[in-house]
């Protein structure tokens, strides 16, 4: 059977212009002689809508859009997810909807919700009740949502269809990879897995979309990152050659999901320019570096507000990055705003001494800056905060915490060494001296950021088996870290829940992230 995959960027919410996507990849596949073509979980509306769900009129729309979709298959036959509302009971399935000779005359409910990580559907959803092939030209169709429901596959089946949407991650390719290469195997089934390939804020769907034939073997896989389009032989899978395992280094897809997260972010919000504090300091150097890649550098405006306590070096690399970018930057000196706030202070503050109350006038000083430059000339405010910092609570609310999107919120600052090394591959854009120069958010004479924490080599180690493996303290330990430093960690970790749910939500590239990926009281 000729299959269409179409790989796409869906918008959440813009059912029509879901809609009009949809349409035009079926006239497509109609054009190339496809026989059916598969569109993946809830494409109609968008990955996640969460509580637009809630809304009738929102479900009506998305039927609305079915119906109009099927007048459009008069030549082909197509599978697309959507919700499913039965009228009789309300209830709501998550469903693949089946359409034929121009109406749905068949489909299948999702038996296995997910409510793990950054999913909730059981808060909208009633998990259906069995599974049924879908009969197409003399063909049994068995349409499963992931791999938890493979157990509903029967050996009159001719071919799997995979229509769950998939969350990136650094590892999720390859783990999709292994597990339907398991299944394929194990059942004797060509695999057809169909994603989402669209950012939704701080969650990615990367695409991947892949065929894995009856033996293992990965025989196509769609575009990352971006829309594409294949049409598949089932006939002629098991005779394809394996496509090319290609290791791809973990920094590079970092670099590569990162700006694809900006850059969606942006046109789907109808946003077209930046703005973020340039200290001179690496987490805003490759933040800047990514935004400019993503959106073009002449968008990207950088904002350099020297204190009493900056550097000559911390001025001289932050210009020298806008330089090598190509981006504009506008420079406001606040020794003496920061002077007129102390004096104010004064008759408060009596004879208390220096502590972190005026090293964070310093920081909300310059995030009050930023986003009057923000609403003043339309530029969006980044958040430059990276994953170890926010774990321990280093940074200032309403200061270097503000923002709309973190880039780097869900990328430890060991990986943003790795990350500004890569994007220097070619030609140094970031500054030599920024990459080897002893972090610091040079808030008090001769600060540095090791000063109140230990080695980011260290501490990174401990947070990801903190944040992301779940290990207990006592395991963390017999890990070879030290005692004092591991309890010191985690303690800061879980005071700071409270700031954290403060700050913009974090492009997540990891498998537990801050923001809907972690969820702790606070």
């Amino acid at each position: 059977m000729q299959i269409a995959i179409p790989q796409l960027n869906y918008k959440t919410g813009d059912i029509q212009g879901n809609c009009t996507k949809i349409i035009a990849a079926i006239q497509k596949a109609q054009q190339s002689h496809a026989e059916l073509i598969l569109f993946p979980e809830l494409a109609i509306c968008g990955a996640m809508p969460q509580d637009l769900l809630e809304k009738e009129e929102f479900i009506n729309e998305c039927r609305l859009a079915i119906e109009k979709i099927a007048l459009q298959c008069t030549h082909i036959a197509a599978i697309i997810g959507g919700p499913n509302l039965d009228a009789t009971n309300g209830i709501m399935y998550n469903s693949a909807y089946f359409i034929q000779n121009g109406e749905v005359v068949d489909g299948v409910h999702k038996n296995i919700l997910s409510d793990y990580d950054i999913f909730h559907e059981s808060r909208y959803f009633i998990a259906g009740e069995g599974n049924t092939a879908i009969r197409y030209k003399n063909q049994n169709i068995r349409i499963i949502f992931d791999e938890y429901e493979a157990e509903f596959i029967e050996k009159t089946d001719h071919f799997v269809v995979c229509m769950g949407m998939t969350p990136f991650t650094t590892e999720s390719k390859k783990t999709k990879k292994q597990v339907f290469s398991a299944l394929a195997q194990k059942y004797g089934k060509n695999i057809l897995a169909v994603n989402h390939c669209c950012g939704n804020t701080s969650v990615l769907f990367d695409g991947n979309s892949m065929t894995v034939n009856f033996k293992g073997k990965l025989t196509c896989l769609l575009a990352e990152f971006a829309e594409d389009f294949q049409i598949i032989d089932t006939n002629k899978l098991g005779s394809l050659p394996p496509v090319p395992n290609i290791c791809e280094d973990k920094t590079a897809l970092t670099h590569k999901a990162l700006v694809f997260g900006i850059r969606d972010y942006f046109e789907k919000h109808g946003f077209t320019k930046a703005i973020l504090g340039l200290s001179g300091g690496i987490d805003s150097a490759v933040v800047a570096a990514l935004t400019a890649e993503a959106l073009g550098a002449e968008n990207v405006m950088g904002l350099l507000m020297p204190s009493r306590f900056s550097t000559d070096h911390s001025i001289a690399d932050a210009q020298a990055l806008a330089d090598n970018i190509g981006m504009p930057y506008k420079i406001i000196p606040i020794k003496e705003i920061y002077a007129q706030y102390l004096n104010a202070l004064r008759p408060v503050f009596q004879n208390e001494p220096f502590n972190v109350a005026e090293e964070n006038i310093q920081a909300r000083i310059r995030g009050m800056l930023v986003m009057a430059m923000s609403n003043k000339f339309g530029y969006i405010a980044l958040n430059t905060s990276n994953k170890s910092e926010a774990a321990v609570g280093y940074g200032t609310l309403y200061g270097d915490l503000c923002g709309s999107l973190g880039v780097i919120g869900d990328v430890y600052k060991t990986d943003i060494y790795k990350l500004a090394r890569h994007i220097n591959k070619e030609r140094e854009i970031i500054p030599e001296n920024t990459i080897t120069k002893a972090p610091s958010a040079e808030l008090r004479p001769g600060q540095k950021d090791q000063d109140s924490l230990p080695e980011y080599s260290q501490l990174d180690a401990i947070l990801k088996l903190y944040l992301e493996e779940n290990y207990s303290p006592d395991n963390i330990i017999t890990q070879g870290f030290p005692k004092d430093i591991v309890y010191k960690i985690i303690n800061l970790v879980n005071r700071n829940n409270y700031k954290r749910a403060q700050i913009p939500p974090c492009i997540k590239i990891s498998k537990k992230a801050f923001g809907n990926g972690r969820k702790y009281p606070y």
